[in-house]
C-alpha cells in the first residue's frame, strides 16, 4: 500500500475517532441557556432513561467486525453489480436488459452501505482492507471517498439534524418565503409525495453533484489533494465503463444508446433514488427534532433520538444490509451492518418507549411526506408550506415539558 493510501487511512481513523469522542462526551456540556436549564429540570422529574455513555458501552458488545463476512458481502454485491452490466450487454430481450440494469442499480445501493461501514472501519478487522473495500465499493456509485469522509464523518455525525449542509435539511417558513419562486417550486417538488421522481432528482443535483463527486471550495485545503486523486480514479472508471458500453454493438446484441441508457443511466438514477429514499426515511419523522441553534445535546439531541429504526420484513432487511436500522449506527458507528439488527433490537429494549421505531408501509411514507414539509424550529413541529402545524411537538420536547 502506498504512502498516500496509508495517510488516508490514518486521517479517516483519526477523524472518526474524534467525531465519536465528541459524541460520547456530549453529556458533559453544560446547559447553554436558562430555557435549557428549565427544560432539563422538567425532564429530571420523570423517569430517567439510560445515559448515552451507558448505551454506547452496551453497544460495544456488537462492535465486532468479521473480515470474512465483510469480504463476502462485498464480493456478492460487486459481482452482482457487474452481472447486471453484462446482462444489459449480452441478454437477448429488452425486458431482460431492463431487469439487469435495475439489478445493477440496486447493488450500487448495497455497495454504498458496505462502503459506508468500511469507511467507518467496521466492515472488516483490517484498516487497510477497509480502505480498499470502501474505495472499490464507492467506485460504481461515483462517490469520492475523500469527500465522503469529510461530509459524513466530520459534518453529518457530529451535527445530526442540525443546520449544516445535509440531505433533506428542512427549511423554516421564513426561509421558504425568502426563496425566489422557482426555488419554492423546487422545494415543493422535493418534498412531494408523488413517489419516485423527486427522490432521484433531488439526490443527483442537490447532493451527489454538489458534495460527493469532485472537490469544491467548501473542502478544507488539507483534504483537496486526496480528493482530486479520488476524482481522477472515478473518471478513469467512468471512462472505462462508457468505453465498454459504447463499444458493445461490436460484440453483443445491443445498440450503443440502449447499452448506455440501461447500463449507466437507469442504474445510476435508481441508485440515486434509493439513496435519497434511505436518507429521507432515516431522519424524517414527526417525532424527530431538528435544530438551527446550539442545543443541549444530552437532553434534546442525543444520537439515539435523531433517526428512525424503520422496520422492514427480515429477509428484505438482510438483503439491504440492515441499512434501515439506522439509530444504532449513530450511537456506535463501529457496529458493522451485519450486526445492526441485533444491536438495534437491544437498544430498543434499553430505550423502551423512547425508541423511535416505525414499520414501513406506503401509507407511512405517504403520511410522512404529507406532514413533513417545513419545520418550525421554535415550536419543534412540522408544518405545511403555509406554516400551519401538521404534527405534534417532537417527542423529546413533549417529555421535557411534561405533556
Amino acid at each position: 500500500m502506498n504512502s498516500a493510501a496509508s495517510q488516508e487511512i490514518s486521517d479517516a481513523v483519526q477523524d472518526d475517532a474524534h467525531r465519536a469522542q465528541r459524541s460520547d462526551f456530549a453529556c458533559a456540556q453544560p446547559a447553554s441557556s436558562p430555557q435549557a436549564a428549565s427544560q432539563k429540570a422538567a425532564l429530571n422529574t420523570q423517569a430517567q432513561p439510560i445515559s448515552h455513555r451507558a448505551l454506547v458501552q452496551e453497544m460495544n458488545t456488537y462492535a465486532v467486525s468479521s473480515t470474512w463476512r465483510g469480504v463476502a458481502l462485498f464480493l456478492g454485491d460487486f459481482g452482482l453489480y457487474w452481472a447486471g452490466i453484462l446482462g444489459v450487454i449480452f441478454l437477448p430481450d429488452l425486458w431482460m436488459k431492463i431487469a439487469a440494469g435495475c439489478l445493477s442499480g440496486i447493488k450500487m445501493s448495497g455497495l454504498a452501505t458496505l462502503a459506508h461501514d468500511a469507511a467507518h472501519g467496521s466492515l472488516t478487522r483490517s484498516a487497510g482492507l477497509n480502505w480498499l473495500l470502501a474505495v472499490l465499493s464507492f467506485m460504481p456509485c461515483l462517490f469520492n471517498y475523500r469527500l465522503w469522509i469529510y461530509d459524513h464523518h466530520m459534518l453529518h455525525h457530529p451535527n445530526v439534524n442540525s443546520d449544516h449542509p445535509d440531505s433533506y435539511l428542512p427549511l423554516s417558513k421564513a426561509q421558504f418565503d425568502a426563496l425566489p419562486g422557482w426555488k419554492q417550486w423546487r422545494e415543493r417538488f422535493y418534498r412531494s409525495h408523488g413517489f419516485g421522481l423527486s427522490f432521484g432528482i433531488y439526490y443527483t443535483f442537490h447532493r451527489w453533484w454538489q458534495v460527493k463527486f469532485f472537490p469544491r471550495v467548501f473542502l478544507p485545503q488539507r483534504y483537496r489533494k486526496s480528493a482530486w486523486r479520488h476524482f481522477a480514479f472515478l473518471l478513469t472508471y467512468l471512462t472505462g465503463l462508457f468505453g465498454l458500453l459504447l463499444s458493445a454493438p461490436l460484440y453483443a446484441p445491443v445498440d450503443a444508446l440502449t447499452a448506455v441508457m440501461l447500463g449507466f443511466v437507469l442504474p445510476f438514477y435508481l441508485w440515486m433514488s434509493l439513496m435519497a429514499f434511505t436518507l429521507y426515511t432515516q431522519h424524517t419523522d414527526p417525532r424527530l427534532p431538528w435544530f438551527q441553534q446550539p442545543v443541549e445535546r444530552e437532553e434534546f439531541a442525543r444520537q439515539e433520538y435523531l433517526s428512525v429504526d424503520l422496520v422492514f420484513p427480515r429477509l428484505f432487511s438482510i438483503a439491504v444490509h440492515n441499512v434501515y436500522h439506522h439509530a444504532v449506527h449513530h450511537v456506535h458507528p463501529r457496529v458493522p451492518c451485519y450486526r445492526y439488527a441485533a444491536a438495534q433490537q437491544r437498544m430498543n429494549e434499553l430505550l423502551g418507549e423512547r425508541a423511535v421505531v416505525s414499520r414501513f408501509s406506503l401509507r407511512w411514507l405517504r403520511d410522512t411526506m404529507r406532514q413533513c414539509k417545513l419545520y418550525d424550529f421554535d415550536r419543534h413541529c412540522w408544518t405545511d408550506f403555509e406554516g400551519n402545524p401538521t404534527t405534534a411537538v417532537a417527542t423529546i420536547y413533549q417529555r421535557a415539558s411534561g405533556s
